[in-house]
């Protein structure tokens, strides 16, 4: 369990790291926009890359923010049920929800998104605008992203393993003192 632990705490200090430093991401978004207003309104020359700009570094944010959303639980869940039920149910829950929707969905995704990436870089791709940037920088994010998104997922079953190892244990030595101290 210590080797398993150790995995899961080395990925979400990565997925930390990168989420931290991606974050400040938004400040390129806002200087983008800023430089744009500027140069419209008050010096009557609009640009043509800043569009492609403030759209390409934003969606390289958000892909690589994901897996640190994942860790810190910032998406949106209805815990209605879930929040009645015991810690080792929880875990359980999450185990099988995990190996049922986010493997399949993170492992179809990261192939795909490789291969779309991959493309991209060999062919040359630009996007469709007068300025036309190559669009493997961002592709590349995406596959990034989504990769971190896998692993921080493979972290999350980790910890749901090691809660319901805990869990059971806890269990196993309660009922331990419970039958020694009737005997």
């Amino acid at each position: 369990m210590k080797v398993l632990k150790r995995i899961s705490s080395v990925i979400d200090l990565i997925n930390d790291w990168v989420g931290r430093i991606c974050s400040f991401a938004v400040i390129g978004v806002l200087a983008v926009i800023v430089i744009e207003v500027v140069m419209r309104r008050l010096l009557h020359s609009p640009q043509i890359w800043t569009q492609d700009s403030i759209c390409m570094i934003f969606g390289c944010y958000i892909i690589l923010v994901c897996a640190y959303g994942f860790q810190k639980k910032a998406f949106v869940a209805v815990d209605v049920l879930y929040a009645r039920l015991k810690p080792l149910a929880q875990n359980i829950l999450h185990l099988i929800t995990y190996i049922i929707f986010l493997v399949p969905f993170a492992f179809v995704l990261v192939l795909e998104s490789f291969t779309f990436f991959l493309k991209a870089f060999m062919t040359g791709e630009k996007s469709y605008s007068v300025w036309a940037p190559p669009t493997w920088p961002v592709k590349l994010c995406l596959f990034l992203g989504i990769t971190l998104l896998a692993l921080q997922g493979f972290s999350e079953i980790i910890k749901c393993v090691c809660n319901i190892a805990d869990e059971l244990q806890k269990k196993k030595q309660q009922e331990e003192l419970e039958g020694g101290a009737e005997g």
